[in-house]
Order: structure tokens, then C-alpha cells, then sequence
């Protein structure tokens, strides 16, 4: 009996450390970032890639579960360098938001990550869901915690 326990304890380690390394070689943590939708009607923010700090960061949005568009993070934002968050200050995206019915919505930016094969890609939030509210404009009115 205990020979079986033992080899369930291994089996259950085996598969755990094979999904922490899955999940972290799918989901590499070393992407940072920030965003908010800004009055202008605009996702704007910064992104990084702590591993690879002077490589520009692959970067979609996403509104309401739906992808709207695909850029490269490559704008100034001398203010993310100065803070000491990036070595390269083009860092920054921004999205225009689509045209938008009123009432509440969300907005996630996703650091694209392509670990090797082209067909092999995986999408890494950056920061938090981004909630804001739509007038009747289709402009963002508010945004939301």
C-alpha cells in the first residue's frame, strides 16, 4: 500500500511541475504594461518585455471580448523610462475605440508572445480590465474601477 502511495505522490509532483512549466513557457510573466481608455476615445498605454528589454511588444485590443486591433508598442512615453519601468521610452500604444453603443464596456490590451513556430502564439494580459461607460456619442463618459 505504501509502495502505491508513493507513486501517486510522484505522479501528482510529475504533473505539477509539468504545468507550472507549461503555464509559465505559454504565460510568460515578464511582460508589463499599463492602459486606459482616455477621453479622446482612445486606449492608450505603455508595454514591455522585462526579458528582452529593448524588443518592441506585440500588442492587440480587445472590446468586449472582441478583437478590434493589432499594433506594435512603439511610441514615446519618456514618462515610463523616467519612472524606470522601460530602458527604451517607445514603449506606448494607442488604439482609437471603435464606434460603441452607450453603456458599459470593457477593454483588455494583451501582449502578443510567439515563443518560436509563427503558429504557436499566446496572448498575455497587460494590467486590468479596463471598464468605462459610452454616451449616447459612443465617446467614453466615464471610466469605471
Amino acid at each position: 500500500m505504501h509502495l502505491v502511495f508513493a507513486a501517486l505522490v510522484c505522479v501528482t509532483a510529475a504533473a505539477g511541475a509539468y504545468v507550472v512549466w507549461a503555464e509559465y513557457s505559454s504565460f510568460p510573466p515578464h511582460f508589463r504594461g499599463f492602459g486606459e481608455v482616455t477621453r479622446k476615445g482612445e486606449v492608450a498605454g505603455w508595454a514591455v518585455d522585462a526579458s528582452r528589454p529593448g524588443a518592441r511588444v506585440e500588442v492587440e485590443l480587445y472590446v468586449d471580448g472582441r478583437f478590434v486591433a493589432h499594433d506594435v508598442a512603439s511610441l514615446p512615453r519618456p514618462d515610463v523610462s523616467a519612472a524606470g519601468r522601460a530602458p527604451d521610452p517607445d514603449c506606448g500604444y494607442r488604439f482609437p475605440l471603435p464606434a460603441l453603443a452607450a453603456g458599459h464596456h470593457e477593454a483588455s490590451v494583451y501582449a502578443l508572445y510567439a515563443p518560436g513556430r509563427a503558429d504557436l502564439r499566446t496572448l498575455k494580459q497587460l494590467g486590468d480590465t479596463l471598464h468605462f461607460d459610452t454616451g449616447d456619442d459612443g465617446r467614453p463618459s466615464t471610466t469605471a474601477p
